[in-house]
């Protein structure tokens, strides 16, 4: 048989209830100011701090940046105007020579030949035209035969003057101070006319090298503007240079214009040694001026070819908005960029902790530039 609770055992489970509600009050009463402690954190924690710089404008000249290969100005194929065996080669590949320098020699075995002939055919004709001169003289011949005797003589004449030229064919020498560059026959081959069997270049008018630019660059170059040369074979040594030609057609196929930029060399004793076909960067310097914004290369990020992002600060500098910029060059230099559009001159870009950046990301400028 159950009996009912006592007085005191109901006394002591309301008084603990009661102590239950007075702790859930006391905790509900506090947590306002501990919600607001986590807000400022947060604001503190979204809150980063940067260093910015303000965009320049400046007059520039837009560097071109191409790739080619060095050059004599003077490079060319000797041949020999005749065919015939190749008795002898003078020089071997490499060699520099001189001018006038023989470099090889036909077999004269057939030229040698027609110009005996060619001399015997005019000596006997220089005799019938002495001799029809004589007689007419005298009256013995008539006019009509002088004037034959004539033509003759000077038809064996010339015929001795062409086996002449053609017999000094035979030896083919350089046609000015330079290297071989190539040999592409041996002694004993037989050679056509016009075969090729040196490639020759000459020093005299000194070295250049050609280059391929695009459209919007070629339009912008001028003859006469200046330039800078790059040689891998030269580690760290600028070769000033001029644009010397340029081409007055594109080239087929590619859609794009070379041009031939003269270096500036010192004096042969200063020179150093150059070799055709090194390869060679050039910086082409044209004279038409743009203005440019520039900035520093650390503001740039998401790079994409020619465009890239930055952060700009607001008018009050507490926020950073994000502005896609086109990138017209970077100058390794001074370690800024050139940028043709995106930006306003006298903007402040943001420099340092631009990658913990986000849209309309509040800042703090700690330092500025």
């Amino acid at each position: 048989m159950m009996r009912a609770p006592s007085l005191s055992l109901c006394a002591a489970w309301v008084s603990g209830f009661a102590v239950l509600l007075l702790g859930l009050q006391s905790v509900a009463g506090c947590s306002p100011p501990a919600t607001a402690a986590s807000e400022r954190a947060s604001r503190e924690e979204a809150l980063v701090r940067v260093r910015s710089a303000v965009v320049m404008e400046e007059e520039v000249a837009q560097p071109v940046r191409a790739s080619g290969a060095l050059a004599a100005k003077q490079e060319s194929r000797l041949s020999f105007k005749l065919g015939g065996i190749v008795q002898r080669i003078s020089v071997e590949e490499g060699r520099t020579v001189t001018r006038g320098q023989v470099l090889a020699a036909l077999d004269p075995s057939e030229v040698g030949p027609q110009v005996a002939q060619a001399r015997e055919a005019r000596d006997k004709a220089a005799r019938d035209l002495e001799r029809a001169r004589s007689l007419y003289e005298a009256q013995v011949a008539t006019r009509v035969q002088l004037q034959d005797a004539t033509t003759a003589f000077e038809v064996a004449e010339a015929g001795l003057r062409v086996a002449t030229f053609q017999q000094r064919q035979t030896s083919l020498v350089a046609p000015a101070a330079g290297r071989i560059l190539r040999r592409m026959v041996e002694p004993g081959e037989v050679v056509a006319p016009g075969q090729a069997l040196f490639l020759f270049a000459s020093e005299e008018d000194g070295w250049v090298v050609r280059v391929e630019l695009a459209d919007r660059d070629v339009v912008r170059v001028r003859e006469g503007d200046s330039a800078e040369v790059f040689l891998d074979a030269h580690p760290g040594r600028t070769f000033q240079a001029r644009v010397r030609e340029i081409a007055s057609a594109a080239t087929p196929g590619l859609g794009t214009a070379e041009v031939e930029l003269e270096l500036l060399l010192p004096p042969s004793d200063a020179a150093p040694r150059l070799l055709s076909g090194l390869s060679a960067k050039a910086r082409v310097f044209p004279s038409e001026r743009r203005a440019l914004r520039f900035v520093p290369v650390e503001a740039l990020l998401e790079g994409d070819g020619d465009t890239a992002s930055v952060f700009v600060l607001a008018q009050d500098g507490q926020r950073a908005t994000r502005r896609r910029v086109r990138v017209a060059f970077l100058s390794t230099e001074d370690g800024r960029a050139a940028l043709s559009e995106g930006v306003e001159a006298g903007a402040r870009v943001v420099t340092d902790g631009v990658s913990f950046l986000r849209e309309g990301q509040p800042v703090a400028v700690v330092e500025a530039r």
